[in-house]
C-alpha cells in the first residue's frame, strides 16, 4: 500500500514539471510565427505524465534503499544477540529505547 506522503511527493514533482513546461512554452520563443504552438495542453500533459513516472521511479529507489538499510540493521542485531554491532551511531540514537529495538528485530 502506498503512503500518502509519497503520493503527495510524486504529485508535487509532476505538477512542478508541468508548471515548468507551461512557463517554458509560454515564452516569446514559442509564440513567434516560426515555432508557434497552437495549444500547450498536450506538451504540458505529456510533461506531467513523464514527471510522474520519473518521480515514481525515484521514490521507488529511495524506498528500496531505506528498506535495505533497515533490513541490514535487523540482520546485524539478530546476529549479535539484539545489539547491533555495525549500526551507525545516528541510527542507534534514533532507536535508543531497547524495547523499540527488540520489537524491530523480533518482528512483533
Amino acid at each position: 500500500m502506498e503512503c500518502r506522503k509519497t503520493y503527495l511527493g510524486k504529485l508535487c514533482v509532476s505538477l512542478s514539471s508541468a508548471l515548468f513546461a507551461f512557463l517554458m512554452l509560454d515564452t516569446h520563443k514559442y509564440r513567434s510565427a516560426h515555432n508557434k504552438i497552437s495549444s500547450p495542453l498536450f506538451p504540458v500533459l505529456l510533461c506531467w505524465a513523464l514527471g510522474y513516472v520519473v518521480a515514481q521511479l525515484f521514490f521507488g529507489v529511495v524506498e528500496t534503499s531505506v528498506e535495505t538499510i533497515i533490513l541490514s540493521f535487523c540482520q546485524d542485531a539478530e546476529e549479535h544477540d539484539g545489539e547491533a554491532q555495525y549500526a551507525p551511531p545516528l541510527l542507534m540514537e534514533m532507536l535508543g529505547d531497547t524495547s523499540q529495538l527488540q520489537r524491530l528485530t523480533q518482528g512483533s
